[in-house]
């Protein structure tokens, strides 16, 4: 049977050019240092600027899934949080290195950099992969009553898939700043399990009720 592509179903389709094309980019700065070869200089300069395009492309497109998905546990909802907030952090330190490299040549300093970058976008990656293998987060045969699964939001071609990318982005930034604030001030602290490290207990919990959405999305909104 035919499906279309889900607009969800976008992030995991277009990250892995970040994730392949960054480290590419980090690596070829450091040649580029080490051998003095400005070949390799003004390759890593053309990677860094398509990884970075690349990663804002699927961090959009990331932030919208983050409002498209059914997360009600408190364990993969933070799972999430932390998935999106380490690779805002990871693409933060490329868009830094990507416009010190516009201008300049590279140095040990911004190869160190962007590899650390990479090295904290392999731990968001992992935890990407445990939130769809082992929580379920965002998988349409997920059982209507389970915890985790999929909104089944608009199909990828349609009409009203652009608006959707946006507006649940936007709404995606909302939820990871009001998710930080409740971190940083003790109001909730991060669910046990959340950084991928252990087993959470709570991973098959439902939500408090006063946390359950009101547009529609049972992602908690800020």
């Amino acid at each position: 049977m035919k499906r279309e592509m889900l607009l969800h179903e976008l992030h995991p389709s277009v990250v892995h050019a970040p994730l392949a094309l960054l480290p590419t980019a980090a690596v070829a700065d450091l040649i580029a240092v080490t051998t003095g070869d400005r070949a390799w200089a003004k390759v890593a300069r053309r990677v860094w600027v398509a990884g970075t395009l690349s990663g804002v492309f699927a961090g959009i497109a990331g932030l919208a899934a983050s409002q498209e998905v059914r997360v009600d546990s408190p364990r993969a909802r933070d799972m999430t949080f932390l998935h999106g907030v380490g690779n805002t952090l990871v693409l933060l330190g490329a868009l830094g290195v990507t416009g010190f490299r516009l201008k300049r040549e590279p140095t040990l300093t911004t190869a160190v950099l962007g590899l650390s970058a990479c090295g904290l976008a392999l731990y968001t990656a992992s935890l990407g992969g445990k939130m769809v293998y082992e929580l379920g987060v965002g998988i349409n045969a997920m059982p209507e009553d389970a915890p985790q699964g999929t909104l089944k939001g608009p199909p990828l071609l349609s009409a009203r898939a652009p608006v959707a990318l946006v507006r649940d982005a936007l709404q995606g930034v909302k939820w990871l700043v009001s998710r930080a604030r409740e971190l940083l001030t003790g109001e909730r602290p991060l669910a046990p399990g959340a950084e991928g490290l252990r087993s959470g207990e709570d991973a098959t919990l439902p939500l408090p009720l006063e946390l359950s959405p009101t547009s529609g999305h049972t992602m908690p909104q800020a």
